[in-house]
């Protein structure tokens, strides 16, 4: 990633990601909006079965 936004040190900041999506999307919104779809089968359990 570095390479591809001239050495940024894009995992000291705001992360490749709000690079790739001009700051649409945060590290942290991905981490907590994957994290919350890999929960789905528990939170919606009767969907799932």
């Amino acid at each position: 990633m570095d390479r591809l936004f001239e050495g940024k040190e894009l995992n000291k900041g705001k992360g490749g990601i709000s690079n790739l999506t001009h700051d649409e999307i945060s590290r942290i919104d991905l981490t907590r909006n994957a994290f919350i779809m890999a929960l789905t089968s528990h939170i919606n359990d009767e969907v799932w079965r």
